[in-house]
């Protein structure tokens, strides 16, 4: 029997992603992973997430794009207008720091020469954010980062919304598709008070806070069945574990 396997919001926790995948025991020839983006920001380990995550695409499973990872892109498209990528809480220096390390970015002080490094040595990895899709659909599912806009039929285009939005979706009836839309974006503990994947009549959402000292879930769906892994983050230290270099934007 094929599974489908969800995981949302990894947010540079890789120790909690790879053990997540052994405990799903995922196999690449018999499931199918879909990955709902926000690989990178707030965990120490983007980069290997980020390498992980094309691995497993070159193996089958389907990737999608999530805010943080556009953040990052708006960040190295136009660095002088989106310093809030930088900013207290959104974790982008964490990404920054584990893609260059702590000890070029205390010495470097120029947003510009960071970005420039970013391009040179890693755009591979941003030519895969770049064209990673923003949702993916099948007879019974939509999978999706944030959720879809429920008040129009032509959802598939409010790319803002794929990425952004929230409560106008969660607490909304899904009227304009059929399918069950699975998302993450919103932490579980926000929904249902609970780290634990939020089951709804037309919607579920997985996104259990691993970044923030919660855990990191996976649905898994079958012809029958609708089951749920988790992996608790354990050794969480808070959003900024590492002292924030000042960049400046000149």
């Amino acid at each position: 029997m094929k599974r489908t396997l969800v995981i949302s919001d990894i947010h540079g926790c890789y120790d909690e992603f790879v053990k997540l995948l052994y405990l799903a025991k995922y196999s690449p020839s018999e499931d199918q992973l879909i990955l709902l983006g926000d690989y990178i920001d707030r965990g120490k380990d983007s980069k290997k997430v980020i390498e992980k995550v094309m691995e497993l695409v070159s193996n089958g499973a389907i990737a999608l794009r999530g805010n943080h990872d556009d953040w990052l892109l708006c960040f190295l498209a136009d660095p002088e207008m989106t310093t809030s990528y930088l900013a207290e809480g959104v974790g982008g220096f964490n990404t920054l720091i584990s893609y260059l390390g702590l000890d070029y970015l205390k010495k470097e002080s120029k947003i510009q020469s960071v970005v420039k490094r970013m391009k040179k040595e890693y755009n591979s990895h941003i030519q895969f954010l770049l064209n990673l899709p923003y949702y993916h659909e099948t007879k019974d599912y939509i999978f999706v980062h944030a959720g879809i806009n429920p008040f129009i039929s032509d959802w598939k285009t409010d790319i803002s919304n794929l990425s952004w939005i929230r409560w106008d979706f969660i607490n909304s009836p899904i009227r304009n598709v059929v399918q069950t839309v699975v998302f993450g974006h919103t932490t579980c503990r926000t929904i249902h008070n609970s780290n634990e994947i939020w089951l709804s009549d037309d919607k579920i959402g997985i996104d259990g806070a691993c970044c923030f000292g919660g855990q990191l879930n996976c649905l898994e769906i079958t012809d029958k069945e609708i089951n749920q892994y988790h992996v608790s983050n354990d050794n969480w230290e808070g959003l900024n574990g590492s002292p924030m270099p000042r960049l400046s934007a000149v």
